[in-house]
């Protein structure tokens, strides 16, 4: 397994596998109409070689895609290489397609939330909060549309092991009033009770710590993990490894700075009891 799989080919073949499947056609089938291998083809789907724009395009051309689906596959496909993946509004919506892929796929997700709730544990109320506040760009939005959607990972059968690491600056700023986050913070006591979540929070108390902003670290089973990050009014992700592995002692960090799982759970416990009386 090598040591870099470019995010954006990672993507790439997803989304092909996704189009192929759509326009009811096999591998074989699809191979034989562009003049390739089906060893080629499923090399393709599985990420393990990077396809030329040519064969791309003849593969959208059978598959219908056409307009801007095609040109932002396209886009992919000219910027496999490029290191990182970082988009700016207005072109996001792949960036979001590929987190969706690679959240279902995780076998781990490490997520850190600084200011606010993340997006997997957040009721509807509360991310219909923070986008009230203008909070959110316009891509991310987008983000905000699905993340009920997104949800649903953490509750299928081979869910990923999913640890939040907050801030309590996030559980104690009240997004939408103290009703909402009251009723928040018992969503997320619930959660908690969850086998393959864990909620931990680094408390005012600590005093301070190296905050490096919101990112996911995501571990797979047989690729190498990626970051999902979002710097100032933009999102994607880091898959070298020098950069995953400064978010991944960043982690490591932040856990032992924090409470432990019963004691974040007993501190939300606490303040939920302090919203319901405010």
């Amino acid at each position: 397994m090598s040591d870099r799989l470019p995010a954006r080919l990672r993507a790439l073949a997803t989304e092909l596998t996704t189009f192929r499947e759509r326009a009811d056609l096999t591998t074989r089938t699809a191979a034989q109409r562009i003049g390739t291998s089906v060893t080629t083809l499923n090399r393709t789907e599985n990420a393990k070689r990077v396809p030329t724009v040519a064969e791309v395009a003849g593969l959208l051309a059978i598959y219908g895609v056409v307009g801007p689906e095609q040109k932002r596959i396209l886009t992919m496909v000219e910027e496999v290489h490029s290191p990182g993946w970082l988009e700016r509004s207005p072109r996001l919506d792949p960036v979001v397609r590929a987190l969706c892929d690679f959240e279902s796929e995780a076998r781990s997700i490490v997520n850190f939330a600084p200011s606010v709730i993340p997006g997997l544990l957040q009721t509807r109320e509360y991310a219909r909060a923070i986008m009230a506040t203008g909070y959110l760009n316009e891509g991310e939005q987008v983000m905000a549309d699905v993340r009920m959607q997104r949800q649903k990972v953490l509750c299928k059968l081979a869910a990923p092991q999913y640890t939040a690491i907050l801030d309590e600056a996030a559980v104690r700023r009240a997004y939408g009033g103290c009703f909402v986050m009251a009723d928040q913070l018992r969503w997320l006591i619930d959660r908690a009770k969850s086998p393959n979540i864990s909620i931990r929070i680094i408390p005012f108390r600590h005093g301070g710590y190296h905050n490096p902003g919101y990112y996911m670290l995501l571990g797979f089973a047989q690729a190498p993990p990626v970051v999902y990050v979002e710097p100032h009014e933009m999102s994607g992700f880091l898959d070298h490894p020098d950069d995953v592995k400064l978010f991944r002692d960043n982690a490591e960090h932040l856990l032992k700075v924090s409470l432990g799982s019963t004691d974040s759970v007993n501190l939300l416990t606490r303040l939920a009891t302090d919203f319901d009386r405010s």
